[in-house]
């Protein structure tokens, strides 16, 4: 069990948390949400340890270990990826180093106090190296990398090479391969692509430890998480059930909340106005001085917290453009001799809700580089259509600030048709509020600055968007914010993003970019999934198998049942690509155990391997991992 007993933290005269008590069992999946700056952070790393509480206590079970991992960029570099994944692991690596020792001195002592202190430490040792999987930690670190998007050439790869984002990446690497009892994840999926998401729903999903989890992705919070801890005006406030589960149970808790906030407010109201109208009569005094002494021991509410919303983003009114609003004409763009597009054809009409997907690398970002004229096509045409206005997002447009300029400045000096109150509304959609209008841009963080980027491009007279990645830098209420504005938005939205609630609840057209080509589907994105799942097993040899019909596939009008629905069609695609990542690692865990055994078969073993203990702790570790490997196969199998 970790628990907080009356724990408080202060920034200044700001009170982050007053006395708050909290607990979690071992196995418990909390996802941590509230506002930003309500103090989500702060609570992970005072969990963690990272940080201590001005007052009260974090008790943690003895010998458990709790993982954290910050949102910040790490100062990593000088070895190659999988070293540095692998140096997640240097407690082990000490146990091992005492290993050897221990192996030495049983080498030459064969009896006496100091041979049986050496076999006993030996056997604790072993037993702490198979605990932690040590020798088959390069197979797992391998594992947790391709399943977070790296591939096998990137294994040899110096790690200063990589970008901040990529780094991340790694450091979550390496938590995940350390397996500690309690993980504090702090925006755990901000650097991933789809891909890499799910993967890592499926592994924290099946994860024994306790997990603590800031996410900005609902879909992700549903999928890993069972309770809900809010955190809010310095209070913490649980919930049972995932995020989808919370955001009902807290309309019901705030709704019966703000009654009985309004009834009291009523009642005192009253009492108040009987007070002065009948202060100064005698015949009244009595009963004035009872309501006085009411009034006095009532414990006041607040007005319940959970109803703050930013405002609304309204765009600014922009001219109708015509039909067509972008067409590319055998497109095609190389860079040296890379070709990420071969001749593509495609045409953008008017109001389209329209997702570009693909793997980390496919060309999404280029695609609407191209589409929004920044990037020249190597050889084709790019057509734009009468009276369109577009409007390009980008990360990298936070550089293109004036950091000398507040933050007001830097909107209102480059917005159309807004008035000053509507920019002020903007910026607190983008999340600043209160003074953080006035500070000079020059020293806002990098999320600040892309937040600030994207309210200039929002505050443009336009009625073409051309989005990547917008969500990035914003909290569930800001992206919801978001996302009605650009279901309002009467103009044609092109946009790439790794949020799949987005995706599903905004576009109506995707294209799938990769290989040179851009294939248009029609549908939100799971809709796409689906699409694609049934181009899969169309393509798949044909088998024939034998089947019952079930007495519901028909109704009485002779219709086919519809079709499995997304969430079930999306499980299955999960399934189908876990089945074979454990196909895989079972094949290659099986091939190093027969090695072992055909080196442990020869009749001189003993007496020729030093380290015959640590190929029999390997040989033994290697059997109950493909055991395990096996009962998840089962599993999967059942399920499907």
């Amino acid at each position: 069990m970790l628990s907080l007993e009356e724990v408080s933290k202060y920034y200044g005269d700001r009170a982050i948390f007053d006395r708050v008590s909290w607990s979690m069992p071992d196995d418990a999946r909390v996802g941590l949400v509230g506002l930003n700056g309500a103090g989500k952070t702060t609570l992970l790393r005072m969990i963690a340890g990272v940080i201590e509480p001005d007052s009260g206590r974090v008790s943690r079970p003895q010998r458990t270990r709790v993982g954290y991992l910050a949102q910040d960029s790490p100062e990593i570099g000088g070895r190659p990826l999988i070293d540095e994944t692998l140096s997640a692991l240097s407690e082990i690596s000490a146990a091992n180093q005492r290993r050897l020792e221990l192996e030495r001195i049983l080498a030459h002592e064969f009896s006496g106090p100091r041979h049986d202190a050496a076999l006993a430490e030996l056997g604790e040792v072993l037993s702490e190296l198979e605990r932690h999987d040590f020798y088959t930690a390069e197979s797992r670190a391998e594992a947790v990398l391709f399943g977070l998007g790296f591939k096998p050439a990137d294994l040899k790869r110096d790690v200063a090479e990589f970008s901040g984002g990529i780094r991340m990446r790694i450091a979550l690497a390496k938590l995940l391969l350390q397996k500690p009892e309690f993980m504090m994840l702090d925006e755990p999926t901000n650097h991933l692509d789809i891909e890499a998401r799910n993967w890592l729903e499926d592994y924290l999903a099946a994860y024994p430890g306790g997990l603590i989890v800031v996410s900005h992705d609902r879909y992700f919070l549903d999928r890993v998480t069972r309770r809900t801890l809010e955190v809010a005006r310095g209070r913490l406030i649980e919930y049972s059930g995932n995020y989808s589960a919370y955001l009902v149970k807290r309309e019901e808790r705030f709704a019966a909340e703000l009654a009985a906030y309004e009834n009291q407010r009523q009642e005192i109201e009253h009492m108040e106005a009987f007070i002065s109208r009948f202060r100064y009569q005698a015949s009244k005094a009595k009963l004035v001085q009872s309501r006085i002494k009411q009034l006095e021991k009532i414990e006041r509410l607040e007005p319940p917290a959970g109803a703050e919303k930013p405002p609304a983003i309204n765009f600014p009114q922009a001219q109708r453009s015509g039909r067509r609003v972008l067409e590319l004409s055998g497109a095609v763009k190389r860079y040296g001799d890379l070709t990420v597009y071969g001749g593509v054809d495609l045409v953008i009409e008017r109001g389209a809700k329209i997702a570009l997907v693909g793997p980390n690398g496919a060309g999404k970002s280029t695609m609407i580089k191209m589409l929004a004229g920044i990037e020249p096509l190597t050889a084709g045409q790019r057509v734009v259509g009468h009276n369109v206005s577009l409007a390009y997002f980008a990360q990298d447009l936070s550089e293109s600030l004036d950091y000398d300029k507040s933050v007001f400045d830097e909107l209102h000096d480059n917005c159309e048709g807004m008035t000053s109150l509507e920019a002020r509304s903007l910026l607190a959609a983008m999340l600043f509020s209160g003074d953080d209008v006035s500070k000079r841009t020059g020293v806002l963080s990098g999320g600040e600055r892309s937040r600030l980027a994207l309210a200039k491009v929002l505050a443009r007279r336009s009625n073409c968007l051309l989005l990547d990645e917008p969500t990035n830098n914003l909290d569930i209420v800001a992206k919801d914010s978001l996302l009605e504005a650009l279901q309002r938005y009467e103009g044609t939205v092109i946009i790439v993003s790794h949020d799949r609630y987005v995706l599903n609840e905004l576009v109506s057209q995707v294209y799938e970019v990769g290989q040179g080509h851009a294939t248009l589907y029609l549908g939100n994105y799971d809709e796409y999934l689906a699409k694609k799942e049934q181009e899969q097993l169309a393509a798949a040899p044909a088998v024939r198998v034998e089947v019952k019909p079930h007495p519901a596939a028909h109704a009485a009008n002779g219709k086919a049942r519809p079709p499995l629905d997304r969430q079930a069609q999306r499980q299955a695609d999960r399934n189908k690509k876990r089945r074979r990542e454990l196909e895989e690692r079972i094949e290659a865990m099986e091939a190093r155990r027969a090695s072992l055994a055909e080196e442990m078969n020869d009749p001189n073993f003993y007496l020729q391997r030093k380290d015959a203990n640590e190929m029999i702790a390997r040989y033994n570790s290697l059997g109950r991992e493909i055991e395990r490997l096996y009962q998840d196969l089962f599993k999967l199998d059942g399920a499907a």
